[in-house]
């Protein structure tokens, strides 16, 4: 049975709870707010002080609005920019199509305000938010997990959820990798707010076959807000001019309704981890469950991360859940391996064809448009 929130005092004098939740962002806040609505003691630690920094438009698949509504988030506040329309470029801008969907394709958020809600779930079903307290290092031990923080304290629980972010070092303190896991991708990306009025309506644009490796850029303007991002799958140095060459070219042609460029040139591009759970053995450690971007929980096709990210919290606190009431709580985590690839697996992965071959008949076949907006979007094989 789930214990009754509140930390205790552990055994070897520090705090005590059930579970311990490492990195406070939407997957590690998706996970507490379903295991502390089930009355464990869920301790959710970050580094930051959550959450910070300037707004950011991003996009999350229209799938994720069920999932957020059982996580206890105030959907209509955060989900209320659906787009139901999309058009792909090909790279020079000569030609355009729209795929036709059978159900809305997302929403665009601001990922602040999502990560706002999602920690306010956690809260409000009982987890404790420690912030601003880093990790400097985690022991496994035979019945618990000791995790120590910046300011020398410690926690101790039964298991531990590491939803650190794309970061790798906290998962070789737990004894797992992702190193050469998944597909090497940077993304650079430029966010502006627009002056009222500048812009009228929603829209989003994704420009595909920017070089011959798959990379894309995609353009999302709100009443509000406008961000470019290259998805650059070659050197890392390329993906930052790649931004600034779409920004200009994004302008001109009225995708956007300012130059962004000169911003651009100032991005740094960032890695991501884009379907590398699929190529990692595991993430299930001694008591320990990996997700979001930590575990490489991100769409091949779209590098799209937030509903991965959330998705694969839940699965994970479904499971941390029954290892908690389990005689043998390890053998019940191994189950988390098995049972987010029965469920996510289709999402994450590749086309199993070369996109490049197909982009010729995205532009001139309208069925073929609809596959690659159902592969981009819902995750669907082309």
């Amino acid at each position: 049975m789930a214990r009754t929130n509140g930390a205790g005092s552990g055994e070897r004098g520090g705090t005590a709870y059930d579970i311990t939740v490492v990195g406070a962002g939407p997957a590690g806040a998706a996970a507490a707010a379903v295991l502390a609505g089930k009355g464990y003691r869920v301790a959710l630690v970050d580094r930051d002080v959550v959450p910070q920094g300037r707004p950011g438009l991003d996009w999350l698949a229209g799938r994720a609005a069920p999932l957020l509504s059982q996580l206890g988030v105030a959907v209509s506040n955060v989900l209320s920019r659906p787009f139901t329309e999309v058009t792909f470029h090909n790279a020079d801008f000569s030609k355009a199509t729209r795929p036709r969907f059978k159900e809305p394709p997302g929403y665009l958020v601001d990922r602040r305000i999502l990560h706002g809600a999602l920690l306010t779930a956690a809260t409000s079903a009982g987890a404790t938010l420690l912030a601003g307290r880093g990790v400097t290092g985690i022991r496994l031990l035979e019945r618990l997990t000791q995790v120590k923080l910046t300011d020398d304290s410690h926690l101790e629980s039964k298991l531990l959820l590491l939803a650190s972010g794309r970061g790798t070092e906290l998962l070789e303190q737990v004894g797992m990798t992702r190193s050469g896991a998944g597909v090497v991708v940077w993304a650079a990306q430029v966010i502006a707010p627009l002056k009222t009025g500048a812009a009228t309506e929603l829209r989003v644009d994704v420009v595909l076959g920017l070089d011959r490796r798959n990379s894309f850029a995609m353009f999302c303007v709100s009443q509000d807000l406008a961000c470019v991002t290259v998805h650059w799958y070659g050197e890392s140095t390329a993906a930052v001019p790649a931004l600034v060459a779409a920004c200009k070219a994004g302008f001109e042609r009225n995708l956007v309704p300012l130059d962004l460029s000169a911003d651009a040139a100032k991005a740094k591009p960032v890695r991501c981890p884009t379907a590398a759970a699929l190529d990692m053995d595991t993430h299930v450690g001694k008591h320990t469950l990996l997700v979001g971007d930590a575990g490489g929980f991100v769409a091949a096709v779209s590098n799209e991360g937030l509903y991965p990210a959330i998705w694969s919290a839940q699965i994970a606190a479904e499971v941390a859940d029954e290892a908690l009431r389990s005689v043998h709580p390890q053998d019940t985590l191994k189950d988390f391996d098995a049972r987010w690839r029965m469920q996510m697996a289709d999402y994450l992965r590749s086309p199993n064809t070369d996109a490049q071959f197909l982009l010729p008949l995205v532009f001139s076949n309208q069925p073929m448009a609809d596959r690659m907006g159902a592969a981009f979007f819902f995750g669907d094989n082309i």
